[in-house]
């Protein structure tokens, strides 16, 4: 059995979701082939509790000057903990996010500032180079944007501007999860006319990846 941690980011709202819409789809065909398989789902951009602020850098001084931690520092600490445990501890990721001003929502970014954390999800060697510790573990990460990035249709390839995908595949790649894969839903809102067609090919796409990952 495999634990899936599912981290989301997106406003809690009516409104269709292409994003939401194609990890729901990727999720639920993931569950039917692997039906023992543990999934634990967050949305960052609703539940996201614990940034990188005052509170964190006065713990992470405190620590290291090996003070003591005020009470209000301590269950923060405590409740970044638990995040950055169950990160660990998970054997798969599922990263779902609309692409903002070309990257990831703010809220995804915090949480990506929680779980780095030396030496709980990669180390420094002694020449000063960064080593991941999360060895034998695999993410895909699921994302939508209104534009076409990544040579759609024929249209051109302008993947150099998704800073969002990079910034996921590079950041897990330092915490050692190298065994990556990325699906795209793009280019709705520049051809709403073929959003439904767009839609479904994502989907489906969506669908065939999640029953082997």
């Amino acid at each position: 059995m495999s634990k899936v941690l599912v981290i989301e980011a997106h406003p809690d709202t009516d409104k269709f979701s292409s994003s939401l819409t194609l990890g729901k789809t990727f999720l639920d065909a993931y569950q039917e082939a692997h039906p023992d398989d543990e999934i634990t789902v967050h949305n960052v951009s609703v539940e996201m509790n614990y940034p990188l602020n005052a509170t964190a850098l006065a713990i992470y001084h405190k620590t290291i000057d090996r003070k003591p931690l005020s009470e209000p520092e301590q269950l923060f600490e405590e409740g970044r903990q638990k995040w950055l445990d169950e990160f660990i501890s998970a054997d798969k990721y599922v990263f779902i996010n609309p692409m903002y001003n070309l990257f990831i929502p703010a809220e995804m970014k915090s949480y990506f500032d929680l779980v780095m954390q030396v030496p709980y999800t990669f180390v420094y060697t002694p020449e000063g180079n960064p080593q991941g510790v999360l060895k034998h573990k695999k993410a895909i990460h699921l994302q939508s944007a209104g534009g076409f990035y990544h040579g759609e249709s024929g249209h051109p390839d302008l993947s150099f501007l998704d800073m969002a995908d990079t910034y996921v595949k590079t950041i897990l790649s330092v915490m050692g999860v190298t065994d990556y894969q990325a699906l795209f839903v793009e280019g709705m809102d520049h051809e709403p006319e073929h959003a439904e067609t767009i839609e479904t090919a994502a989907f489906d796409k969506a669908e065939e990846l999640a029953k082997t990952f």
